[in-house]
């Protein structure tokens, strides 16, 4: 789990592959929380392909703002890009994981 910041640039991974479904920017951030515009959506993967009813849902669903919780474990979110690492701090990012 990271420790995501604003303007951060992060994504949702699929589960069993490497590959990213959805892509987004952090766009605040708390203790608690942070908030998350998605801007991009893996189109195949979310059935684009099969119609103007999926692009259109696609478009207001998956490219929507969502909060998350910076306890919750469950999403497979990932750091991509940061304006706030440099050589030095790369390690520093990742944050400890839940108390058991």
């Amino acid at each position: 789990m990271w420790t995501f910041k604003t303007g951060d640039l992060i994504s949702k991974s699929h589960p069993k592959k490497d590959e990213d479904l959805q892509i987004g920017i952090v766009i605040e951030d708390d203790n608690t929380t942070f908030l998350v515009k998605w801007l991009w959506y893996n189109k195949d993967f979310f059935m684009e392909k099969d119609g103007d009813i999926f692009r259109e849902m696609n478009n207001m669903l998956l490219l929507d703002t969502a909060v998350y919780g910076r306890v919750y474990n469950g999403e497979y979110l990932k750091l991509l890009s940061s304006n706030y690492l440099d050589d030095n701090q790369n390690k520093n990012r990742e944050t400890t994981k839940k108390n058991n």
